[in-house]
């Protein structure tokens, strides 16, 4: 039995390639997108972190969306779903992404405790701003683009020039990580939420607490301001959607109906709808007015941990622990698109005895087979109850062996009648 390979690039840095970074105008497939050196080609584009409450941002003009997953930042035309750009720096997960306001600059969070700042129309690294003591899990740019906050594991917030990457303050006062954060559309006032089950409200230009909300009964995962800055309103585990007067800290309303952790929250461009996402796999829709529920969208079948808004209100993206982006119209709750090439972990590798195909195990439980020449996806094998642990072709070629946590071995008939099946 092979040694198991914990990532499938080890695998396939067999041939080295000269790597050119790419703009969004130079578009190629994705397979070859971002590349380490060394790299031919990639299968699957990373998963999407269980725990990205803002794995997703539409750019403000609504033309591109960034996702951050364990391989970096993917660029998308939301068009057409193609992938334009795949920006890599960053050391581990990437939690967290936003543009700036006039649409030039991305910064992205990530588990490896780094903001990084990327040039928004060529995918140009700019800076790496550190500070940090542990993951960041939430960033966000004020209304003018000049201050950017940032939410950490390390239970603090943190506010940095965005033209220099200068610390400007550290706000504390959270009992445990920061997960979701917001300025204010006047971007006088910060929104914070944390695993403590507290909304924080903070004077952004001198980093002053106003007020702590405690209405929550376990951690609070996202956090939003109204359009018209009002009103915040924040998802918790506790399954519940609670607004709040931003002027007050009063708790107007709790809305209740998922039947699990609400991990995302978002407002319409009009403020007349809030999406959310749950661990449920739903997402829900409802009108800011009557609270009532417009539309329940299903089909994810894993955790809904980020939705957003297009710019325009027309549409609502949505990424989820099952390892796709949905696209929806917001008016009617219609699935336009599904992109479905994120994947779980890898966990096992191996190349065909001819060099033709590759095998790779996942923690999603599934065996898929590639082409190694094309890098076109050839078949899914499942079956195993748990993560596919190891994997082995047999000598002949015909026959693939995998090994997993449920305790069995399968084998698999690799026949062309099998495999194109």
């Amino acid at each position: 039995m092979k040694a198991k390979l914990f990532s499938i690039f080890l695998a396939l840095m067999l041939i080295s390639t000269l790597f050119l970074p790419k703009t969004f105008a130079e578009y190629e497939n994705y397979t070859q997108l971002g590349l380490p050196e060394g790299a031919k080609a990639r299968f699957g584009k990373g998963w999407i972190n269980e725990t990205a409450y803002s794995a997703i941002a539409y750019a403000p003009d609504g033309a591109h969306l960034a996702v951050a997953s364990s391989v970096g930042i993917w660029i998308y035309d939301v068009e057409t779903g193609e992938e334009l750009d795949l920006l890599v720096g960053h050391k581990d997960v990437v939690h967290s992404v936003a543009f700036s306001p006039d649409g030039q600059t991305l910064v992205s969070g990530s588990q490896d405790k780094t903001l990084r700042l990327w040039d928004a129309n060529t995918g140009k690294h700019i800076r790496t701003i550190t500070g940090h003591e542990g993951w960041v899990l939430s960033v966000a740019f004020s209304p003018d683009g000049q201050t950017l906050v940032s939410g950490s594991s390390d239970k603090t917030l943190q506010l940095w020039n965005a033209n220099t990457g200068k610390h400007i303050r550290t706000l504390k006062g959270h009992k445990n990580s920061v997960c979701s954060v917001a300025f204010s559309p006047d971007g006088e006032t910060i929104a914070s939420g944390s695993w403590d089950r507290t909304v924080r409200l903070w004077e952004a230009n001198t980093g002053k607490r106003i007020h702590i909300l405690m209405e929550h009964t376990y951690s609070v995962k996202s956090v939003a301001f109204s359009p018209d800055g009002e009103t915040v309103i924040s998802g918790s585990r506790d399954r519940t959607l609670r607004f709040w007067d931003a002027d007050t800290g009063d708790l107007l309303h709790t809305l209740t109906g998922h039947a699990d952790s609400v991990l995302s929250v978002s407002f319409s461009p009009d403020g007349k709808t809030i999406t959310t996402g749950s661990s449920d796999r739903t997402v829900r829709l409802w009108d800011v007015n009557t609270r009532a529920v417009i539309h329940t969208l299903t089909g994810h079948t894993g955790w809904v941990n980020s939705v957003a808004f297009s710019p325009d209100g027309k549409t609502i993206t949505t990424g989820s622990q099952d390892n796709t982006l949905r696209v929806w119209n917001a008016n009617t709750g219609e699935l336009l698109r599904t992109l479905t090439k994120h994947t779980s972990p890898v966990l096992s590798v191996a190349f065909s005895p001819d060099g033709r195909m590759i095998a790779t195990g996942s923690q999603d439980k599934t065996v898929q087979l590639w082409d190694a020449n094309t890098r076109e996806h050839i078949r899914t094998f499942t079956g195993h109850a748990r993560g596919v642990n190891s994997i082995a072709f047999s000598p002949d070629g015909e026959t693939l062996v995998t090994g997993s946590s449920d305790g069995t071995v399968l084998l698999w008939e690799l026949t062309p009648r099998s495999i194109f099946k």
